[in-house]
C-alpha cells in the first residue's frame, strides 16, 4: 500500500518495461523502442528523459495506475455535469 498526502492510502497497479532510446527528432520527441526486442517504438516528449540521455541508453519505465485519483477525477467530472445541466448532486 502506497500513503499518499494528508496519509490516504492510495491504491495503485504498476506496471514496469524496459526502453532504449533510438534517436532523437528534431521537433523534440524522442523515439523510445520496447526494449529488448525493438519491435515496436513510441514518441516520447525528450523533455521527459533526464538530461544527458543519449542514443542507446536503456531506461526502467514504470506506469502507476492510481485509482483513488480516477475515481476523484471522476466524481468531480459528474459534479461539473450536474452544474452545467443545472442539476443538483
Amino acid at each position: 500500500m502506497l500513503k499518499g498526502a494528508k496519509g490516504a492510502v492510495l491504491t495503485a497497479t504498476i506496471t514496469c518495461m524496459r526502453v532504449q532510446i533510438d534517436r532523437f527528432e528534431d521537433d523534440g520527441w524522442a523515439v523510445l523502442l520496447l526494449y529488448p526486442d525493438g519491435k515496436r517504438s513510441f514518441d516520447a516528449p525528450r523533455e521527459l528523459l533526464p538530461a544527458g540521455a543519449s542514443p542507446g541508453d536503456v531506461f526502467e519505465v514504470r506506469f502507476e495506475h492510481d485509482r483513488a485519483e480516477a475515481e476523484r477525477l471522476a466524481e468531480e467530472n459528474r459534479r461539473l455535469m450536474d452544474e452545467l445541466l443545472g442539476e443538483e448532486g
